[in-house]
């Protein structure tokens, strides 16, 4: 390899300076900076992108679950062993972690006050004309012979 390749200025080469203006300066930190896409970015991002859906989406369990699931997943492989999470991953994690949390908090939520809501005349009218319409069976019919619950008292 010839100096012109390696970056020494032709008309310094005897002293040893160095060209910092030189394209071909291969050796200097300021033209060694890394031009590939550091590792695990493209996860960071999906995980972010799965958390924040999964928050916005807590009150609609269905979607909620498997959005928080995803970005837990995608964060975890985005986290190199040994090497610090980076703030894109940390805020999937954290952003996924609460649209779970939510989701399942609202699903127990559901489940728990379903029979004081039952209690309720219009609500019970309203919920067994919509199951009516979508299932063809009373919401209290469907409760009792699939699943053996019933809300009278």
């Amino acid at each position: 390899m010839d100096n012109q390749q390696n970056g020494w200025n032709n008309q310094n080469r005897g002293n040893g300076q160095w060209d910092r203006w030189n394209s071909n300066a291969s050796n200097s930190s300021y033209y060694n900076q890394p031009t590939h896409r550091p590792y695990g970015q493209t996860f960071s991002i999906a995980a972010a992108i799965c958390g924040l859906l999964s928050i916005t989406t807590s009150c609609t369990i269905v979607l909620s679950l498997p959005l928080g699931a995803l970005g837990i997943l995608f964060a975890m492989l985005a986290r190199r062993k040994g090497k610090k999470m980076s703030g894109t991953c940390a805020t999937g994690l954290v952003f996924s972690s609460a649209g779970l949390l939510f989701a399942v908090a609202m699903m127990i939520y559901s489940l728990v006050m379903l029979p004081a809501l039952m209690k309720d005349e219009v609500f019970r009218n309203q919920i067994n004309t919509m199951t009516e319409r979508m299932y063809g069976i009373p919401f209290t019919d469907l409760m009792e012979e699939y699943y053996g619950y019933s809300f009278e008292e």
